[in-house]
């Protein structure tokens, strides 16, 4: 498993796979800073992009991915207006399960760091099921 404490967790070199999100007004708290719900939702953006890409749409197919564990670590304020950019790698891989460390970065500040493992699952029979070869292949080439 990736360490989000890790220097390397926090630089953009760290991470091969990207995605570019605005913020939105509605995104902010009543403090007004950019809220903790919303720093899940770049990081849950970035996830389902690099799936989609890897043939393996969260959406539509035989084939979804599970959340079975989510930490976040906030590290710095993200205000509006602002442009963001998410990374992703991917830090390990099982049978049917895989681990993403991800970051949210305005320019070069990292807003806050991520590790999902995420799980593969059958939609018909609601289980877990093994990682197709072909896009274990592609989402190592993407965020491996």
């Amino acid at each position: 498993m990736a360490d989000t404490e890790t220097p390397e967790a926090t630089s953009p070199d760290f991470y091969r796979y990207w995605i570019d999100e605005t913020v939105r007004f509605a995104d902010l708290d009543p403090v007004g800073h950019v809220n903790n719900a919303a720093i899940s939702t770049y990081f849950e953006s970035a996830r389902v992009a690099l799936f989609h890409d890897s043939g393996n749409s969260p959406v539509s197919g035989p084939r979804s991915v599970v959340i079975a564990r989510l930490t976040i670590d906030f590290r710095a304020e993200l205000h509006y207006p602002s442009r963001i950019r998410i990374g992703l790698r991917v830090t390990r891989f099982g049978r049917s399960s895989l681990t993403l460390a991800g970051a949210v970065f305005r320019d070069d500040t990292c807003i806050a760091t991520s590790e999902a493992i995420c799980v593969i699952i059958d939609v018909a029979e609601r289980r877990s099921v093994e990682i197709p070869a072909d896009v274990r292949a592609r989402l190592t080439g993407l965020a491996g």
